[in-house]
């Protein structure tokens, strides 16, 4: 995949960059781990200080000298490096530059302050060269750890910073007794010889935790790379595949992924994804969702790219927020026709129109805008329904199905999706669907022979009697009763006369005052943290295939997720 150019200054030592390029992912990612390494390591340097302290109260008489001592503050000092890298780096405005300086940097100056205090500190050289030699290995296996990097650059790094473990032992022992400048010498070259080895063995220790932890990273990384595309967040699953939100390698503008599931990844499934983006790629209505890309991984995963919408879907208003007003519902309508009028003008039948499947956002300044989804059961007019080998299949969702979708799935056409739409509509008034059972066949049923009641009737509900008029008649059981084209039900929404108009004012004060609290309550319904509704990626490494364990949704389509 490719990446922003990097503008790295240390561009040009490979082995030397925490930072892969200067992208603002990679930067927020590294940036997030060096802050978390320095506050780590600088709460256990400050821990241990403080054990050190509360020990010596109890067994030196002259504790209040350790307070003063200059090892302490050179304790102090390592701890404040750690400390300070915290801070530098937490906020995720560092530059790769920036940050692969601060990161190597905090290292050096951790090392030699931790050398002076052991330097410093009263008592024996070797033992205290042993101590400092445990320090270095934790520090720098913690730092191996937690900071993505490859073995190669972590070696290095660690190399460094062991340095000036062993030249300390050597100054440190060659000061000890015995007094004979020959027996100290080689004293003081056998502990820094001992001492380098360890640190040797550290070394290797962190290149290897290295190289396997940031081997997977890279793996985790590739699977989730589909050509430009790197995925970010499960947003959406249904019997098709699943959708994510996702991030273009070069653009900054916000898109969905929609992976066809590899266990469904059959001829006929393929062919049919296929045509879903085909289809949908022709409509260009701006109440219908855009498709930007389509493609195949080498391992065969297949995907297609579209708008990522931040909104909420008529489904979730209704549960919500309940019945909506007549004048907002109007509106709903008028702009989910218009995008109907499009697709039947091109013979496309979108055959599962649902509150589920139109979602209301906030788009170009504009609130209450309408987006019509998932055209994954689209329905070429041209096309035969069905073979002598084949028998019709009941497709979309039983509570918005029209009468002739249930009796004769291949006289599908245009009427139906006004009949879906009506239901809708209904639903948007009323607060329940137009007619609800106990079973598929009990509401299939009552789309064949039930009449729907008017939303009038209901007392508590403030329906102006044109706009029952129209939904009703898109209820029709014969599609010869509906209006003639979803451009003549546009016409005819457009000349509904309302007592009140849903004016843009109106839905700014709602996204304002009611979305944030229904997006916490469907945060909330989904068990999610309404600040970070985070899902996880499954990921098979050996076979790059995506896998979702929710069961699949009778209408065999995803349903989207509300993004955090």
């Amino acid at each position: 995949m490719n990446s922003l150019p990097p503008r790295d200054s240390l561009q040009a030592l490979p082995d030397f960059r925490a930072v892969p390029s200067d992208s603002e992912g990679d930067r927020r990612v590294v940036g997030e781990r060096i802050a978390y390494f320095g506050a780590v390591v600088g709460v256990l340097s400050l821990a241990f200080y403080a054990f050190n302290w509360a020990l010596s109260m109890l067994v030196n008489p002259y504790w209040w000298y350790q307070l003063v001592h200059p090892a302490t503050f050179m304790h102090l000092a390592a701890a404040s490096v750690f400390g300070l890298l915290w801070l530098s780096c937490r906020g995720g405005r560092r530059s790769a530059a920036q940050l692969n300086l601060l990161d190597v940097g905090s290292l050096l100056v951790a090392s030699v302050s931790y050398s002076l205090m052991m330097a410093l500190a009263p008592g024996s050289g070797f033992p205290q060269a042993l101590i400092l030699t445990l320090i270095m290995t934790t520090t720098l296996s913690t730092h191996a750890i937690i900071v993505p990097a490859t073995a190669r650059r972590t070696a290095w790094v660690s190399a460094l910073a062991f340095a000036p473990v062993p030249i300390t032992t050597y100054l440190v022992t060659l000061a000890q007794p015995p007094t004979e400048l020959v027996l100290r010498t080689w004293g003081a070259l056998g502990s820094a010889a001992f001492v380098c080895a360890w640190c040797l063995l550290g070394v290797g220790t962190c290149a290897l935790a290295s190289r396997i932890i940031y081997g997977l990273q890279q793996q985790v990384r590739a699977a989730t790379e589909l050509g430009q595309y790197t995925l970010e967040e499960k947003i959406g699953e249904g019997g098709m595949g699943v959708v994510y939100r996702a991030r273009h390698a070069l653009l900054r503008r916000p898109t969905a992924i929609k992976l066809l599931s590899p266990e469904r990844a059959d001829e006929r499934q393929i062919r049919r994804f296929e045509r879903e983006v085909q289809l949908t790629s022709l409509l260009t209505h701006p109440n219908t969702i855009a498709i930007y890309d389509f493609g195949r991984t080498p391992d065969g995963v297949f995907y297609y790219a579209m708008e990522h919408l931040d909104g909420i879907t008529l489904e979730d208003l209704v549960t919500h927020d309940g019945p909506q007003r007549a004048d907002r519902v109007r509106q709903i309508m008028l702009q989910a026709c218009s995008a109907l009028v499009e697709a039947h003008q091109l013979g496309l039948v979108h055959r599962d129109i649902k509150p589920a499947n139109i979602m209301l956002s906030l788009r170009g300044g504009l609130a209450d805008h309408v987006k019509v989804l998932d055209f994954g059961l689209v329905k070429e007019l041209s096309e035969p329904e069905a073979t002598s080998h084949s028998q019709p299949a009941l497709l979309g969702t039983p509570l918005y199905l029209a009468p002739e979708a249930i009796t004769n799935p291949e006289a599908v056409g245009p009427c139906s999706d006004l009949y879906a739409l009506g239901a809708v509509g209904y639903q948007l008034l009323t607060g329940h669907p137009v007619f609800e059972g106990q079973t598929v066949v009990e509401v299939c049923s009552k789309h064949l022979m039930a009449e729907p009641e008017p939303p009038s009737l209901d007392g508590r509900l403030d329906v102006p009697e044109a706009l029952e008029r129209l939904v009703l008649q898109c209820l029709a059981k014969s599609p010869q009763g509906r209006p003639a084209s979803a451009a003549a039900l546009r016409d005819a929404l457009r000349g509904l006369s309302l007592s009140h108009a849903w004016t843009p004012a109106d839905a700014q004060r709602w996204w304002d005052e009611r979305a944030p609290v229904l997006r916490a309550r469907i945060a909330a319904q989904r068990g999610e943290a309404a600040s970070d509704a985070r899902a996880t990626i499954a990921i098979d490494l050996k076979a790059r295939s995506l896998t979702s364990a929710a069961p699949e949704r009778e209408s065999h389509h995803e349903k989207p997720a509300l993004p955090s």
